[in-house]
């Protein structure tokens, strides 16, 4: 939470990253065997996109599979399909039971970075007979899927090592899969492979290792590399039966590691194989979706058009997929099923439209490069306060203490601070500059001018929205085959926040005011909450406060996310003194109190901006907290938030003190009380 303000000023930077081209295979008719490698390969000789702000994830180069080869793109795991007419390759064993898998190098389409090189190196032990413990793989995998997330002896780190250990077998039995094609096996590493199929290889086994790889607290795109690696394993050495549970298996971890295209495919083996359609399957199709959206949504480059974007920002497609493959099996679609569709566009984040910051990161270097430099200012600023030599070596204590918390720079000690930027926004961008709908603005880089919400109902302005709301309307009228459904409350708060993320603020204060009142629905919490983050992004506190009091007028509920949205649209525009007041009448009104993370927020916009007085009042409304005791009438939930505040190790007197002293500031033990 320390390096908020400072990571703030990296994320700006434009990122890089390679667009992958590639090609799908409907099915083979020359062979039933399944080929799980269907997600593809990475050509060698991709271009480079430098607009492209997206991510790489290792790729499996698949041999030739009857006439067609199969490759799909994985800059979003299958954005582009095509058609690639091969040479004709050794025939496959026609068996549709066994899993099968060409094996071929893995190609990465970036540089490998330097943990990923030391983990690399541990992995890369070298496993022979003796290590070979089928009964131990066997035991560690099925207590580590045991665990559950929730329960307070769950083990990550053995996890982890459950399924490190799992892969080092499957690499072993591939090594001697291919030894025995040459006939270069023993007669022991014969009897191991020809046992390896009831043990290590069983698909009981092979589906509790995919539970487990769920299991082990990793990152989605390390969690993407290694599903593929194990399915690459398991289809080379092409001994593994294919069952219902273990397909299903394989399309949960895709689903959590973002392999839409290799879910779409195990969706149409699972359509082809007759297998019984389940509700979870389609949900982890959707969930495909959002995590290949996920570092979209961390790592945006706002300063990209929306064309330029990953084809993933716009999820209709695969949508239609999902829904094409329901209704070809006879699953209906239901409202809470569409509510999860219609959250795939919100899932890659916000747009430049949507933000506007008042404020921009600077560093102001203190000291110098050596030992001997630091000691020379030292002495300076001790000689320059002419104080007694008592108080000289406090000073030195306290430079040196909050020497050791402040970020190196370069190799130099710099204090973060934060510049208020007095230019406001583009007034198209305030919802306050346009709140008659029939108000003109002129549009960028054009010179005609037009209604704000006229605007922002063209395809021009956000496709990906415009698309949104093109499926949600066909979803009333039938999609794909199947019934009309009715959008409810859910629906429509997902419609707004689509049009928040995108900018679309003057769309979505008509959905609040006009769509959902005309179609018998009354806005919650959520909706107005959602809204009050969108204009604390661009800083329009004048239409906050509005907010605000109609909620009041109408007796909506407020909560924490309430307070969040004042509190940072009031940072936005460097109202520290406001937002602190904001926290305190909340708690003394309401007895609402924001995430914690908005506390330190406060902290760092206040020291930041060398207002340090500010930040030891949040830090005495901390203290406050701290001494709060729970009184007669008061409700579960209330006492339950309080009782996780004052245990936060985050809130504790010791972070704190380290928080100050990261901005070059100094809280001592007379701060506190």
């Amino acid at each position: 939470m320390m390096n908020i303000l400072h990571a703030k000023a990296r994320s700006s930077l434009p990122r890089h990253a390679t667009r992958l081209h590639a090609v799908k295979s409907n099915a083979h008719s020359a062979s039933k065997r399944l080929n799980l490698n269907s997600l593809g390969s990475l050509a060698e000789d991709q271009k480079v996109k430098k607009h492209n702000a997206f991510y790489s994830r290792p790729q499996i180069m698949p041999e030739s599979v009857s006439h067609l080869e199969l490759k799909l793109n994985d800059a979003a795991d299958g954005l582009r399909i095509n058609h690639v007419m091969t040479t004709t390759t050794s025939p496959q064993p026609n068996n549709s039971s066994i899993l099968s898998f060409p094996a071929r190098a893995m190609h990465t389409a970036s540089a490998t970075s330097e943990e990923e090189l030391i983990l690399q190196s541990k992995q890369e032990k070298v496993f022979t007979s003796m290590d070979y413990e089928p009964k131990r793989v066997l035991h560690n995998i099925k207590e580590a899927t045991s665990w559950k997330k929730n329960i307070k002896d769950w083990n990550p780190q053995f996890c982890r090592e459950a399924v490190q250990d799992y892969i080092s077998h499957l690499k072993y039995l591939c090594n001697l899969r291919e030894k025995s094609k040459l006939g270069e096996t023993s007669q022991l590493e014969e009897d191991i492979l020809k046992d390896a199929s009831s043990t290590v290889l069983s698909s009981n086994l092979t589906s509790d290792a995919m539970n487990a790889m769920l299991k082990r607290k990793v990152k989605t795109h390390h969690l993407s590399k290694e599903v593929r690696l194990v399915e690459k394993l398991i289809g080379t050495i092409g001994l593994t039966p294919l069952t219902n549970r273990l397909s299903f298996n394989l399309l949960r971890a895709n689903g959590k590691a973002g392999n839409i295209g290799r879910v779409m495919s195990l969706l149409n083996l699972r359509k082809a194989k007759h297998m019984k359609p389940n509700r979870e399957e389609f949900e982890h199709a959707i969930q495909s979706i959002v995590s290949a959206g996920l570092y979209l949504r961390k790592n945006r480059n706002v300063f990209l058009n929306e064309t330029e974007q990953p084809e993933i920002d716009n999820p209709t497609r695969w949508l239609d997929e999902i829904l094409v493959n329901m209704n070809s099996r006879g699953f209906p679609l239901d409202t809470a099923m569409a509510n999860k569709m219609l959250e795939c566009y919100s899932s890659t984040g916000r747009t430049g439209k949507a933000t506007h910051f008042f404020y921009r990161v600077t560093r102001e270097y203190i000291g110098g490069n050596t030992s001997n430099e630091r000691d020379e200012s030292i002495d300076t600023i001790r000689n320059g306060r002419n104080k007694v030599e008592e108080v000289d070596v406090l000073c030195e204590e306290h430079l040196n203490s909050i020497d050791e918390q402040m970020p190196l720079i370069q190799n130099r000690k710099a204090r973060v601070r934060m510049k208020m930027v007095h230019s406001m926004p583009p007034y198209y961008k305030m919802p306050s500059e346009n709140k008659v709908s029939s108000s003109k603005v002129r549009m960028p880089n054009k010179n005609d001018l037009k209604p704000k919400l006229e605007w922002e109902m063209d395809r021009d302005f956000s496709m990906s929205l415009t698309s949104a709301f093109a499926f949600a309307d066909s979803l009333t009228h039938g999609a794909c085959g199947h019934k009309a459904i009715e959008l409810d409350r859910v629906s429509w708060n997902v419609l707004v926040r689509a049009c928040v993320y995108r900018g679309a603020m003057m769309r979505a204060l008509e959905i609040l005011n006009d769509k959902m009142p005309n179609n018998g629905i009354d806005p919650d919490k959520v909706t107005y909450n959602t809204i009050l983050s969108g204009l604390a992004r661009v800083g329009d506190k004048e239409l906050m406060r509005e907010i605000l009091l109609i909620m009041t007028n109408k007796s909506i509920a407020k909560d924490k996310y309430t307070v969040q949205a004042l509190v940072d649209g009031y940072l936005n525009v460097g109202d520290i003194s406001g937002a602190v007041t904001l926290v305190q009448d909340f708690f003394n009104q309401h007895h609402i109190l924001p995430p914690y993370t908005t506390h330190l927020k406060i902290i760092e916009f206040a020291l930041g901006n060398d207002l340090v007085y500010e930040a030891k009042r949040q830090v005495y409304f901390i203290q406050q907290l701290h001494k709060w005791r729970p009184k007669h009438g008061d409700s579960p939930s209330l006492l339950n938030f309080m009782n996780m505040t004052q245990k936060n190790p985050k809130l504790s007197p010791r972070s704190l003190k380290r928080l100050f002293a990261y901005f070059g500031e100094k809280l001592t033990e007379e701060d506190f009380f």
